[in-house]
């Protein structure tokens, strides 16, 4: 035979009898009569294994413990949140009522702008009625020609949108 396959063979069966010894130690390490025996078995990461019953209720309740904490800071954590989001709404609030305040006071500075415009149109337009009637009065007062009729008719309004003026004029000539 080749030395190589004799390597081989013998290196297989030495791996086998290892793991056969190893099950065997494993086995009587766990079926001892003593209740710890199955306990004492390390991980193979290294970490030390669950220990006594003892030990194991004392994890639990460091585990509920850390978990209760971490329950409550994250209920706290919650509670400052709102309270803060609280605290960001009234700031908001307050600003919008600022400036709709100041809004309004802007709004009722320009009506009273427009009203007084409009009082100033008003008084300008009962001048020009005036005007127009002394005009038209002075016009009359002119003698036209032998055989012409003058009329004359002149209108004045005003409102809070403006101010109309018409006139109308009509001459006629006998002849």
């Amino acid at each position: 035979m080749n030395n190589n396959v004799l390597k081989s063979i013998f290196f297989a069966a030495v791996v086998l009898v290892a793991g056969i010894v190893a099950m065997q130690v494993v086995y009587n390490n766990v079926t001892g009569d003593d209740a710890e025996g199955y306990a004492s078995i390390t991980p193979a990461a290294g970490e030390e294994g669950f220990g006594t019953d003892a030990d194991v209720n004392a994890n639990f309740e460091a585990s509920i413990d850390a978990s209760e904490k971490m329950a409550n800071d994250a209920a706290d954590s919650a509670t400052e949140a709102a309270s803060d989001a609280q605290a960001a709404a009234e700031d908001a609030m307050d600003a919008t009522a600022e400036a709709t305040e100041e809004v309004a006071e802007e709004v009722q500075e320009a009506a009273d702008d427009a009203v007084e415009a409009a009082e100033k149109a008003t008084e300008a337009a009962d001048e020009a009625a005036v005007a127009a009637d002394e005009a038209a009065e002075k016009a009359a007062e002119n003698k036209p020609a032998a055989g012409v009729d003058v009329d004359a008719d002149t209108t004045v309004t005003a409102d809070d949108s403006g101010m109309t003026v018409e006139s109308e004029s009509q001459a006629e000539m006998d002849m």
